[in-house]
């Protein structure tokens, strides 16, 4: 989705103009929220974001600066429920912390946040999930069709990780530089000490091997719920 869309659905949304919503969001002069909305300005950037947020805090930071997922953070009319590590258990399912961060499918493609403190934004029923599970948003397109952008992925801890891996399952990886990616892994045959091979679902995107020594923390995937409009 275009910046200009992601602006022109907020603006339709809030039932507000934009010079409103300029002002609201403390610019001085709105030329710039018509750039984006003339197609001048090609992409929300993170500070846009953060002022956008700061006037709508519902609205998701993934999708303001990707156009993926859903719009807002927590649906109309949806319980909140308060902060904290537990798992709320209701009836035969698990209300899963989702915490306000992303993985994204590309080797190389930066997150939709970075450099933030986590939280927890909202809670997801899972069924099968366990205490220390938690759930983020998959961004880019590079694990479709199972992950696609948008879609929400319940992740548990691997604490051993090097001794053992669990070839052949998809894992949110946590890479020194600070980025989480999301891919399948597989044993790298050439050299199975020092790398391990990340797989993309998406046939567009080749084959790499990682350095082992690059990866900090490792989540396995344990499912995937897909956005049909949350």
């Amino acid at each position: 989705m275009a910046a200009s869309e992601i602006l022109k659905r907020i603006i339709e949304n809030e039932r507000i103009s934009y010079n409103q919503l300029a002002k609201k969001m403390g610019i001085p002069r709105s030329q710039s929220l018509y750039d984006i909305r003339d197609g001048k300005i090609k992409n929300i950037s993170h500070a846009y974001a953060d002022r956008i947020r700061s006037v709508y805090p519902n609205y998701s930071r993934i999708w303001l600066l990707t156009g993926e997922g859903s719009m807002l953070m927590q649906r109309e009319g949806q319980d909140s429920f308060p902060c904290g590590s537990e798992i709320c258990i209701t009836n035969d399912y698990k209300l899963v912390p989702m915490i306000n961060m992303d993985a994204v499918g590309g080797m190389h493609s930066s997150n939709a946040v970075l450099d933030e403190p986590e939280y927890i934004i909202r809670r997801v029923a899972f069924n099968d999930a366990k205490e220390g599970d938690k759930c983020i948003q998959v961004s880019g397109d590079s694990m479709e069709p199972a992950c696609p952008a948008g879609s929400i992925v319940l992740i548990r801890k691997v604490e051993c990780w090097r001794e053992y891996f669990g070839f052949g399952n998809i894992f949110v990886l946590l890479l020194k530089d600070g980025r989480r990616i999301l891919k399948k892994v597989m044993k790298c045959d050439s050299n199975s000490q020092e790398y391990v091979t990340c797989v993309s679902l998406n046939k567009e995107y080749p084959v790499e091997d990682l350095p082992k020594d690059f990866i900090v923390g490792v989540w396995k995937v344990i499912k995937i719920l897909v956005n049909k409009g949350w």
